[in-house]
């Protein structure tokens, strides 16, 4: 009988605390509390198209949109060094919000600029790196990607295009794509890269 009584009030709690919600009630929620400070910075959107180890033919596109906000992660993830004419950038983003553990789904390079707005300016994307992210296919069967990728290549048939630095802004652009043979990918199978940068870069003092 005590139970059936205790049983009754709970019902009646979750009543009333389910009347007072609102539809509104955590409407500005969508994408999460603090996710603002992490993606301010920008985003590097990537294409990765080929065939899966089981012969199935794949293109996934992901949003790499996260940032670290430690300010020790920021010479390594999120940075560009000038000298003289020359300029290096340094990228690392996240595919989800950053953790020690969980979140460690990461797309990372560094471009370097030789003569930057000169007539002989010149590109080369370095240390490009995938890791830890998973293709996941329709049938809902994964891979997973965690490689670094030679575009220096001269099979990489690398390019870049639609460069631009604004260094009031710190706004740093460009596309690019590269080819990656089976033997340098964790696909087992030929794979084309394709990127899209639009990041805002930090200057240390």
């Amino acid at each position: 009988m005590i139970l059936k009584k205790i049983k009754a009030i709970l019902l009646c709690f979750s009543m009333v605390v389910l009347s007072s919600c609102s539809v509104d009630d955590g409407k500005d929620g969508l994408n999460g509390v603090g996710f603002d400070e992490l993606t301010k910075f920008g985003s590097v959107k990537m294409t990765f198209s080929g065939t899966r180890p089981d012969d199935v033919i794949f293109t996934n596109t992901s949003d790499f949109k996260f940032t670290s906000v430690e300010g020790s992660d920021y010479n390594n993830s999120n940075s560009v060094q000038s000298n003289g004419d020359d300029l290096a950038f340094t990228v690392l983003r996240f595919l989800s919000s950053p953790d020690d553990v969980y979140q460690e789904s990461t797309v990372s390079f560094r471009l370097n600029v030789t003569d930057a707005g000169l007539e002989t300016q010149s590109l080369a994307l370095n240390s490009f790196r995938i890791e830890n992210f998973a293709v996941i296919g329709d049938d809902l069967k994964y891979f997973v990607l965690s490689d670094s990728y030679n575009t220096t290549s001269t099979s990489a048939n690398f390019q870049i295009l639609n460069y631009s630095f604004n260094d009031e802004t710190n706004k740093l652009e460009f596309t690019f794509s590269f080819d990656v043979p089976a033997s340098d990918n964790d696909s087992g199978n030929d794979m084309t890269v394709k990127g899209e940068v639009s990041v805002v870069v930090l200057e240390e003092i």
